[in-house]
């Protein structure tokens, strides 16, 4: 397909079909017999951002793009975003042939009607068919999935999950999402989680999903932003690296300053990252002594951040976890990073092509 030309155009669905069925059957499965040929649009939309990519049938992204996500504006806002990641990747890919979409969200789904009901992190959709709404603009039937979900699914097929009979998934970056992955006789199987919302304290800040004390409101990239905004403003704020890079305003500090100020040896940097860190411990400890993973995998924009501090995780564990296994199970970095939930989500169809 052209990228120029499909980018724009606009393919109506029939009312009442499901998002994946219909008169786009024959003409997808047509397209598809070569498995060379095919191309899956990829979509991971985030918090803060939204990464469309045309993925191979051998799970190589051929082509991304980023866009900003404007989560707080309302629907059609949001799905504004998602079009501009899309067809920017689509005028990137050329000629090439898309057969179909696989998008993941986080937050709660109806995968099967391909519906966001709640996200803590995407306050603009709401009960939002999502996937009928790209299969009438762009139309190819669409699948959707839970971000940490998808992204369990890549690594588990091709990364850092794919020698563990079980490993727990975990997504750092704008928010905190998990996903316990398993292998039985029939396969690999991902039940959908929210682990980013367990409460570690009753007393604790108000998380947008409406519970308080999430461990979301301590180790995401949110938060770690919001801790050290809050000690830069304090009374007595030393004078570092961190505080120099926003001298002026304290709304453009963002995560990356703080990684960036602390590897420079900024110790109200390195102290507010080594808090997430322990509490995250704490965190996981909790998860190993209910699931008892192999491995604990971290991706997302963050899990090479909190991947780095394997050894300190390590001595968390062994302090707050009573399971004997906690002494065996490994902290990994997921193989494809940021990228894990966008690969995942194009496993929906390279695993599970249309019928």
């Amino acid at each position: 397909m052209s990228g120029a030309d499909d980018a724009g155009r606009l393919a109506k669905a029939e009312p009442g079909m499901p998002y994946n069925q219909g008169k786009m059957k024959t003409r997808v499965n047509a397209q598809m017999k070569n498995p060379k040929d095919r191309l899956i649009l990829a979509v991971d939309v985030g918090g803060t951002k939204v990464e469309a990519g045309l993925v191979s049938a051998r799970g190589k992204v051929v082509a991304a793009e980023r866009r900003p996500m404007a989560a707080d504006g309302n629907a059609a806002d949001g799905l504004r975003s998602v079009q501009t990641a899309i067809d920017a990747v689509l005028l990137r890919g050329g000629g090439h042939r898309v057969t179909a979409i696989g998008v993941c969200v986080p937050g709660w789904l109806d995968a099967k009607r391909g519906k966001v009901l709640l996200a803590a992190n995407l306050p603009c959709w709401r009960n939002y068919s999502l996937a009928a709404k790209l299969l009438g603009i762009y139309g190819r039937p669409v699948r959707l999935e839970n971000d940490a979900n998808a992204a369990a699914r890549a690594e588990a097929e091709w990364g850092a999950g794919r020698d563990y009979q079980r490993f727990f998934y975990v997504s750092l970056g704008t928010g905190l999402g998990t996903c316990m992955a398993y292998r039985t006789e029939d396969g690999w199987h991902f039940p959908p989680s929210e682990g980013g919302h367990m409460t570690i304290n009753y007393n604790g800040p108000l998380c947008p999903c409406g519970k308080r004390g999430c461990i979301e409101m301590y180790v995401s990239g949110k938060a770690i932003a919001r801790q050290a905004k809050a000690r830069l403003s304090g009374a007595g704020a030393r004078v570092g690296p961190l505080k120099s890079m926003v001298a002026k305003d304290l709304g453009d500090l963002d995560t990356q300053m703080i990684v960036k100020a602390a590897k420079r040896g900024d110790k109200l940097s390195q102290e507010v990252i080594e808090t997430a860190v322990d509490l995250l411990a704490v965190w996981l400890g909790n998860v190993l002594e209910i699931l008892e993973p192999g491995a604990f995998v971290f991706g997302g924009g963050l899990g090479g951040l909190f991947a780095s501090y394997r050894a300190r995780i390590e001595r968390g564990l062994k302090e707050g976890a009573n399971r004997p296994g906690g002494r065996r199970v490994r902290i990994l970095k997921a193989k494809f990073g940021s990228q894990s939930a966008l690969l995942g989500a194009a496993a929906l169809w390279l695993q599970n092509p249309p019928k």
